[in-house]
């Protein structure tokens, strides 16, 4: 619809007469600030929609959403009739676009499938509407009508169903407006000015260090990370020599060099400018990564960034490692401690999910996290993986405590941790989340009781981490196809890529254990197996 109404706008350069130039150009803006208005709670709606999937929960609150879509079906419709006082016959076929997809969906609803029709039969046949909110002693209901639907009721569903829509619309629209907000920031910052490159495409760089070096070694619109790199040494080891010869002058970042001039970090600096796993860096990418707050820190100086990339955040992968593993088994011996009998059967689902939530997290154990030895590490760079880890920590906790900690798909994963890169912010986003767990562990052990809230919460806390190893899987997969048309050998590739981050998802089959399924979508859950199969074969 965006596209269609901004195509038609270019009608507006035919018009000449200065009175009718500002009236339709006033009429037209309070037109698109409505249409702005409406897409944006059509958008609030949609995600809302798609964030609770079960199928009972869209069964049991259908009538809701048909009686919203018909209210965007009449938005729409409107926004039409006044587009076309505007525009006539130029701009008729615009919105009647919008309105047929709204019907189309309306019809959609109306189309049963088996299941669906087999709960219906059921609520028919007890003189229950299926648009009826199940109040709490209704909770046999909802497991009748679940069953049918081959789902299992968890706390969070009852919650949910308990709520009622329109209270949890209105509480979901601050986490779409994040989501929003970081597709927003992404397509300001993708957005370039026009122009000329006839000097190269070094004008594609903004940081002038940076372009200069560019232009120095010739390179055009790409340029091998081996090169690159190598590039970085001779031109950091000029600068820093040069002040090294006048005795005023000290570089405190000569302690840099070692990871420039050392091959083995190659690869490290290079994967973190390469978003596309290339073995290429285009300007745009280079351009990209410094103007990223995300993976920059502004007080640093870039000697300082692609050294802290080429080692320091290996070594905070493997401090989060150590701390999961930590919190994970603190878990476990804190779950002994709580006797609440065989017969709570919130608390033992609650531990059921727990157990089998640890080895699902730890699959990313990678053997070098254990070599990793601080007493080699020179002390700037440990100062750097401290200040990065608490910055990062501090961003990533602030965005959760705005959106909540129920992750359920790639967009809420990407709002949160400010990056499309999930592998770059992977393990900080674990050990919050492992952390959250833990302290509500820790206070359940302490009170000796298991309220409905803190259930719903492990549940939320749970999904989460599986929606980030499905978020890092897709990852996986959008590298490979890449890797594949260049014809790279992927297993060499997954093998050395982010440090080897990837490797243990890639090299073995990890099926959802059995505890953890009933708080995620089947079809999330088995992505991985099919996607190892393929990639095997």
């Amino acid at each position: 619809m965006q596209v269609k109404t901004v195509f038609h706008l270019r009608y507006l350069n035919h018009v000449r007469n200065t009175y009718e130039e500002e009236s339709l150009i006033g009429a037209m803006g309070v037109l698109c600030n409505d249409m702005a208005k409406t897409i944006k709670k059509f958008g609030e709606f949609v995600d809302a929609y798609h964030t609770h999937w079960q199928r009972t929960v869209k069964f049991l609150f259908s009538h809701a959403h048909k009686k919203m879509l018909e209210h965007f079906s009449g938005e729409f419709e409107k926004l039409r009739r006044e587009m076309d006082d505007l525009y006539r016959s130029t701009m008729q076929f615009q919105m009647a676009t919008v309105v047929t997809n709204t019907t189309e969906i309306l019809n959609r609803i109306r189309f049963v499938d088996p299941d669906t029709l087999q709960a219906q039969q059921f609520v028919e046949g007890r003189n229950v509407r299926a648009n009826a909110i199940p109040e709490t002693e209704d909770l046999k209901l909802i497991e009748q009508v679940a069953s049918k639907m081959k789902e299992k009721v968890t706390h969070t569903m009852q919650s949910v169903l308990r709520e009622g829509f329109d209270s949890l619309l209105r509480k979901h629209a601050p986490r779409y407006h994040m989501k929003y907000e970081s597709v927003e920031v992404r397509i300001m910052q993708s957005e370039r000015r026009v122009i000329e490159i006839n000097e190269g495409p070094h004008k594609l760089i903004e940081d002038a260090e940076l372009q200069q070096l560019w232009i120095n070694y010739g390179w055009r619109a790409t340029v091998k990370c081996r090169c690159f790199v190598e590039g970085l040494h001779e031109y950091y080891y000029g600068q820093m020599h040069a002040q090294k010869s006048d005795a005023s002058v000290a570089s405190e970042d000569a302690w840099t060099l070692e990871y420039f001039s050392r091959a083995m970090y190659y690869a490290a600096i290079g994967d973190i400018i390469d978003d596309d796993g290339s073995g290429y860096i285009s300007a745009l990418e280079l351009n990209a990564f410094l103007q990223s707050e995300q993976r920059c820190l502004p007080e640093w100086t870039k000697p300082q960034w692609f050294a802290f990339w080429a080692s320091g955040w290996h070594n905070n992968n493997a401090w989060y490692h150590d701390e999961i593993d930590r919190m994970m088994q603190g878990v476990q011996n804190a779950i002994q401690e709580v006797n609440m009998g065989p017969r709570h059967l919130a608390w033992a689902f609650a531990t059921s999910v727990l157990q089998s939530l640890r080895p699902f997290l730890l699959v990313l154990d990678n053997e070098e996290f254990s070599s990793v030895d601080e007493s080699h590490v020179p002390y700037q760079l440990l100062r750097l993986q401290q200040e990065f880890r608490e910055c990062e920590e501090r961003t990533i906790s602030d965005k959760l405590n705005r959106f909540g900690s129920y992750l359920a798909d790639r967009a809420s994963i990407v709002a949160v941790v400010g990056d499309t890169r999930i592998e770059l912010h992977l393990m900080p986003l674990l050990y919050i989340l492992t952390k959250r767990i833990y302290e509500l562990v820790s206070k359940i052990v302490q009170q000796q009781h298991l309220g409905s809230q803190d259930v719903c919460e492990i549940e939320a806390l749970v999904t989460s981490c599986i929606a980030v190893f499905v978020t890092f899987d897709s990852r996986l997969r959008e590298l490979s196809r890449g890797w594949r048309l260049e014809a790279k050998d992927i297993g060499m590739q997954v093998d050395r890529y982010a440090d080897g981050l990837f490797k243990n998802i890639f090299g073995e089959e990890h099926e959802l254990p059995r505890h953890l399924r009933p708080v995620m979508r089947t079809q999330l859950s088995v992505s991985r197996n099919s996607v190892q199969s393929k990639l095997r074969s």
